[in-house]
């Protein structure tokens, strides 16, 4: 009897121990900056992010090393007026692709297209902008802020209705989806 209570006290405390995949944790002093692309690639293709959806106003994008899954939502501890004009606290976490020298968490809010097609001639700037479009600038001059930011875990891709509209998908197009 004695055993077994042992051994149920000590699974208890393992069990006690042991974070959940799900559990929400908040990290200080982030950085927080912007990105634009144009809304077609060089070769034709429709942008899409590293999960494989449309990038959209409150999407971002963060370190791949930080190990957030797609789908997580990242809240910052003030609002930030995006290249859409609107107020936000709340990020969804849909593509990678900050740089290893910003912080461990930063993200990179989605600031809207550019342009329609890829721009390829002098001046260009990454991912098909023209270092002199509009967008591209408003992106640049939004600059690095510090924020503390909240993340929730998000351990299922299943997207509900209204988001897989918004996305242009279904879940079946996340199946395959690698996450690290």
């Amino acid at each position: 009897m004695k055993r077994i209570l042992g051994f149920l006290a000590a699974a208890s405390l393992v069990f006690s121990f042991t974070p959940s995949a799900n559990a929400d944790f908040t990290v200080n002093d982030q950085d927080v900056t912007a990105y634009t692309g144009s809304q077609y690639t060089s070769t034709g293709q429709l942008r899409r992010t590293a999960s494989g959806v449309v990038p959209g106003h409150g999407d971002v994008a963060m370190r791949k090393d930080a190990n957030i899954s797609f789908g997580s939502v990242v809240k910052t501890s003030s609002t930030i007026v995006g290249g859409d004009g609107q107020s936000r606290n709340s990020f969804s976490v849909v593509d990678w692709g900050v740089a290893t020298s910003l912080s461990p968490y930063a993200i990179d809010l989605w600031w809207g297209y550019c342009r329609t097609n890829a721009y390829s001639g002098a001046n260009a700037a990454p991912l098909g902008c023209s270092k002199s479009d509009a967008t591209y600038t408003s992106a640049l001059n939004f600059g690095m802020k510090k924020r503390n930011l909240t993340f929730y875990i998000n351990n299922n891709l299943n997207y509900d209705d209204a988001e897989l509209e918004r996305l242009d998908l279904d879940n079946s197009d996340l199946e395959n989806t690698e996450l690290e």
